[in-house]
């Protein structure tokens, strides 16, 4: 249920980051955090079920992250967090591609903002319930 629930409220957050972020700068990393019409089977799925599945996906993630999170040894925490942002920096690229989104530096930069956000929020919720 913590997952559950941490899994939801950090993709919501993270959603609403990158929503606001192109509200504000006109990118578009939203539609490539929950673009899957690149999936065969799933062309033309309405937004709200593209939005529901990335929220499966966050808690998902939210599992891995919260069950391998370090808790001895902070220079591990930092380092095992600092993977996680590596990877969700790593994804804006294919995703973006995959999307035909057009690549920006503005853009990745509210994506790298949007996801360092989701992933303190996950790690505050395990460090506060440990």
């Amino acid at each position: 249920m913590f997952v559950l629930v941490n899994g939801l409220i950090a993709g919501l957050g993270l959603a609403a980051f990158l929503a606001l972020g192109d509200g504000l700068f006109d990118t578009s990393t939203f539609p490539v955090l929950i673009d899957v019409s690149y999936v065969p089977g799933m062309e033309n799925l309405p937004s709200i079920a593209e939005l529901l599945l990335h929220l499966l996906i966050s808690v998902i993630i939210a599992f891995f992250l919260m069950y391998f999170y370090p808790r001895e040894d902070r220079g591990k925490r930092t380092r095992y967090l600092l993977y996680w942002m590596l990877g969700f920096a790593v994804a804006f690229l294919p995703f973006s591609l995959l999307s035909k989104v057009p690549i920006t530096w503005t853009a990745f930069c509210i994506w790298i903002c949007g996801h360092l956000l989701y992933t303190v929020m996950l790690s505050v919720q395990v460090a506060r319930n440990r």
